[in-house]
């Protein structure tokens, strides 16, 4: 991004590379079976080592680069809050509430630096998430997009982002969001690595050719999360097609062809049955 350059991204995905969580709520049981995968910035040393719990991601802002200050450090240390947050709910209740999540991990923060952050988990046939920034998620059922999360952001490239400092947000601005899924319905969670350089049509197409060439597969989330992150890494490289960011541009009243080149973090959750 011109002003707000977004160089780290963290992702926090259950308890290993193809994770799944159950979720009961009365008599009906659904479970989540995610899987992640993560391209840093070709240019830029890869120092957004994943992390992991429920699914979510989050997003470190590069400009404070600039200012000697390691642009990753906020994100990995909110991640890491949070992951304390998540086990202390899961300990005192085994039920996860993204709002309290992401207020604890935000107060428990105290490095410089500023994030972008997304965190959802599953409850029945609900999934209740809690979102800041430009990274988010879609929810895609029988091929269709059915859901899609807003960014929220100041002004062209500049996302709402929480951090220390008098002009960074807090957690009272983030938006909570509840969603129904069904059985079968695939989560797409990302970073704006992905929403920058993939049009709504093409991840649509991603999904469902996924389910039918990788669904019979152990590692099906996994491996769809890393199809949809290579194309949009390649995206990202070219010079002349007309992506989501070339559209945001022109709404700003600026010439920009091509991909925007970024960390690219995707996170694959299919719904399934109990």
């Amino acid at each position: 991004m011109d002003e707000m350059d977004i160089d780290k991204d963290l992702s926090f995905r259950g308890e290993s590379t193809n994770n799944v969580s159950s979720f009961l709520n009365g008599n009906f049981r659904t479970k989540m079976a995610a899987g992640s995968f993560y391209i840093p910035r070709s240019d830029k040393a890869p120092l957004g080592e994943d992390a992991h719990f429920t699914i979510g991601v989050a997003d470190g802002v590069g400009s404070w680069a600039k200012k000697g200050i390691d642009s990753g450090e906020y994100s990995r240390q909110l991640v890491r809050n949070a992951k304390l947050s998540i086990q202390k709910q899961k300990d005192q209740r085994n039920k996860i509430h993204p709002v309290e999540v992401l207020k604890e991990a935000y107060f428990n923060t105290k490095c410089q630096g500023s994030s972008t952050a997304c965190i959802l988990t599953l409850a029945c046939d609900t999934i209740h998430a809690v979102n800041i920034g430009d990274s988010g998620f879609v929810v895609i059922r029988d091929g269709d997009i059915v859901y899609k999360s807003e960014i929220q952001q100041k002004g062209f490239n500049y996302p709402f982002q929480l951090g220390n400092g008098v002009k960074l947000d807090d957690p009272s601005v983030a938006q909570e969001i509840k969603a129904t899924v069904r059985i079968g319905d695939v989560i797409v969670m990302a970073t704006d690595g992905l929403f920058d350089n993939v049009h709504n049509h093409e991840l649509e197409k991603l999904v469902h050719d996924g389910l039918v060439d990788l669904r019979k597969l152990e590692t099906f989330s996994k491996m769809l999360a890393q199809k949809i992150a290579e194309y949009a890494l390649q995206k990202s490289e070219s010079k002349t097609l007309y992506t989501p960011f070339t559209e945001e541009c022109s709404k700003a009243n600026k010439y920009r062809p091509g991909g925007k080149r970024d960390d690219i973090t995707v996170i694959v959750a299919h719904i399934l049955p109990r």
